[in-house]
């Protein structure tokens, strides 16, 4: 499978962070949801930090981070922790949009996650979707000549295959 072309390319934003104290943030945001097997976490990105919250606002922690970009993304708190602890370190987090993969890299590791779907996202997809209509150009209806090649004349005789006898089916065996 060509799995390059799942890894994203260009990002908004990103964000360099240690995963030491964002795992710790991630067990916080854990303790305090309702339900500790699938949490969602809201990750923003900008002015020198990354805000992990809780999307209920039932807490948030503030990790010091060096970021290029705005960004907000809501991502599982499971996946997000496994992440954290495969990168280990300083990792890089870029993010596009909050609709399309997330990519953690540490030293050439890379890990690519996709966010959840929240209704600001859903919006903002389908505002993207509706500029980038509006930016392409209408397809031509010209019709490009045949690629394929034509079979010329030739003074070769092709015989005809001979039918295929019909045969009757045989009964199958039964057994006793």
């Amino acid at each position: 499978p060509e799995w390059q072309k799942l890894i994203p390319t260009e990002f908004n934003c990103q964000a360099h962070f240690d995963t030491v104290e964002a795992i710790k943030a991630t067990n916080s945001l854990k303790a305090l949801s309702e339900k500790p097997k699938d949490y969602p976490i809201d990750l923003t990105i900008g002015d020198g930090k990354l805000v992990m919250a809780n999307p209920d606002d039932k807490g948030d922690t503030v990790i010091p981070a060096d970021t290029d970009g705005q960004g907000k993304v809501r991502i599982d708190g499971s996946y997000l922790a496994s992440v954290l602890k495969a990168c280990g370190g300083m990792v890089e987090f870029k993010l596009t949009n909050a609709y399309s993969p997330i990519l953690f890299s540490h030293n050439g590791y890379q890990v690519v996650v996709m966010p959840m779907l929240t209704n600001e996202a859903s919006e903002q997809s389908k505002r993207d979707s509706q500029a980038k209509a509006q930016t392409e150009p209408e397809p031509t209806t010209e019709q490009a000549e045949p690629t394929e090649p034509v079979a010329e004349p030739s003074d070769e005789v092709v015989e005809p295959e001979p039918e295929a006898t019909e045969s009757k089916p045989k009964k199958a065996k039964r057994s006793r």
